[in-house]
């Protein structure tokens, strides 16, 4: 437990670091007296709104994640599965590629009784109904909105196929893992190929080892869900809620800051902010930092054309409600599985 302490101290520090540097490299690249000006006019109302929409997505995911842990036949206090939830966002936020959340899950998962396989079962079936999802929301959002898409990013449009690519390569290996019974044959190969390198060769091993079991009961657990399917709609169509509100909090921020906004608009922002996650979400950065906020101001340039002062500071407003108080918010749910003795 020391070793995982002084990880996460090491992780945390390097967030703040990143942190400082974007924020350095903002407040260069801008006139600061501009940037202060405009969150003193902002609406504090509905910077408060934008904060509790980011709290409803939240408590969506973590029904969502409630709702397949009950789907397999776990009973845990619900309770525990909240927390458990809400501490994904602190451990995604301070590991690259935003890797940490479902490692530290499955920890708090097995501390609580339930089996390794079952626990990997929960977590991949929770994280394909959210990889579905997605994917069907951004290839709506790339259908209705791909003329105003590419004229935004311009040069930049390749990104947002690399990682929409990306993305639905992940749900086909995700879905084949699932659904075809042979596949752990297939990855038996693999890493016994890999393994032919000497210094890979132990790792690769144990993973040989492991697929068959682990792929069985993945897909037991797969199968158990998908035969109930009420948890599964439900599940399905709270993630639909929870990323309309998660993607919504721009529209919202920019509303705070005097931006006029209507509804048909309000699509938009969730699509193009559904955008900025797909392909950000490879910058190997805690959050994506750096990339993430990047990716804000280029795709967010045409709601905001002619005020780089205001589109940063809607920039900066919408990564402390999104990310920040999601990590803070995080760290407490892990003080309290801590506290719980979990």
């Amino acid at each position: 437990m020391e070793g995982k302490k002084t990880s996460i101290a090491k992780n945390l520090l390097f967030v703040f670091i990143m942190l400082a540097v974007v924020l350095t490299v903002v407040f260069s690249l801008n006139d600061i007296s501009l940037i202060l000006e405009a969150v003193k006019q902002a609406n504090a109302g509905l910077i408060a709104l934008a904060a509790l929409v980011f709290l409803l997505y939240m408590l969506t995911t973590n029904f969502a994640l409630h709702f397949v842990t009950t789907g397999l036949g776990i009973k845990l206090p619900f309770l525990d599965t909240m927390a458990i939830g809400s501490a994904e966002y602190f451990f995604n936020a301070i590991t690259p590629f935003s890797s940490g959340g479902q490692p530290f899950q499955a920890y708090f998962y097995m501390k609580k009784g339930v089996s390794g396989d079952n626990a990997m079962s929960i977590l991949m079936s929770n994280f394909i109904v959210y990889q579905v999802i997605m994917t069907v929301l951004s290839t709506i959002g790339l259908i209705l909105f791909y003329g105003e898409i590419k004229a935004v990013l311009n040069q930049y449009m390749f990104l947002i196929l690399i990682g929409y690519v990306a993305n639905m390569s992940v749900l086909g290996i995700l879905i084949s893992i699932s659904t075809i019974p042979g596949i752990a044959t297939i990855f038996e190969w693999i890493f016994r190929t890999i393994g032919k390198i000497k210094f890979l060769s132990k790792t690769m091993i144990k993973l040989e080892h492991r697929t068959f079991d682990f792929v069985k009961e993945f897909q037991v657990g797969i199968g158990l869900l998908f035969k109930r399917k009420r948890v599964l709609i439900g599940a399905s169509l709270l993630r639909v809620l929870g990323l309309s509100l998660l993607h919504a909090v721009p529209f919202v921020v920019f509303l705070a800051l005097g931006v006029p906004l209507d509804m048909h608009d309000l699509i938009f922002v969730i699509s193009m902010s559904l955008f900025s996650t797909t392909f950000m979400m490879w910058v190997p950065t805690p959050g994506a930092s750096g990339g993430t906020e990047w990716a804000f101001t280029v795709i967010f340039t045409v709601l905001v054309s002619g005020s780089t002062a205001l589109l940063v500071t809607a920039m900066l407003i919408w990564r402390f409600v999104t990310y920040y108080l999601g990590m803070f918010i995080g760290f407490i749910a892990y003080m309290i599985l801590r506290k719980r003795g979990i």
